[in-house]
Order: C-alpha cells, then sequence, then structure tokens
C-alpha cells in the first residue's frame, strides 16, 4: 500500500568522547579534529592546501582525501592545560 515518508532526517551517532563540536570555516580545522562523513567520524591526519584559504584537503587513515569548502562542524579534542 502507500507508505508516508517522514521529514526526519536521519540521527547521527554521539560525537566521540571527549571532544566538543564547533562550526568551523577551513581555515580553522587542525590535525586531530574530527568530522561527520559518510556515516562515521573521521579524525583529521594531516591536511593541504587547495589552492586558496577557503578550501582545504583532508587526509584520513583508511578514507580517500576530502575538499572542505565550507563551514562545517567539527568536534575537537578537549585540551586541560
Amino acid at each position: 500500500m502507500y507508505e508516508r515518508r517522514t521529514q526526519e532526517a536521519p540521527s547521527i551517532p554521539p560525537p566521540p568522547r571527549g571532544t566538543i563540536g564547533s562550526t568551523r570555516p577551513p581555515s580553522d580545522v587542525r590535525i586531530g579534529d574530527f568530522v561527520y562523513l559518510d556515516g562515521a567520524y573521521q579524525r583529521v591526519r594531516d591536511m593541504r592546501s587547495a589552492g586558496t584559504a577557503a578550501h582545504r584537503v583532508l587526509i584520513f587513515a583508511g578514507r580517500e582525501p576530502w575538499v572542505m569548502r565550507e563551514a562545517r562542524t567539527t568536534y575537537r579534542p578537549i585540551d586541560f592545560r
């Protein structure tokens, strides 16, 4: 029969333990931050410039590099200094 589609977005899992989320532009992302991509949190292992300060190529372990072109929520480990 007919099934009604819901407008709810699928929920994402809780962020990695010991991190705090914030919306950051590509220029503010650091090695060690986490980004939620393709259903999992990926830790930034390295990064490269993509020609401008407005774009960054983020490199992860076990996943192909990803170009960050706009501000996005990233999760940074809490620093207890």
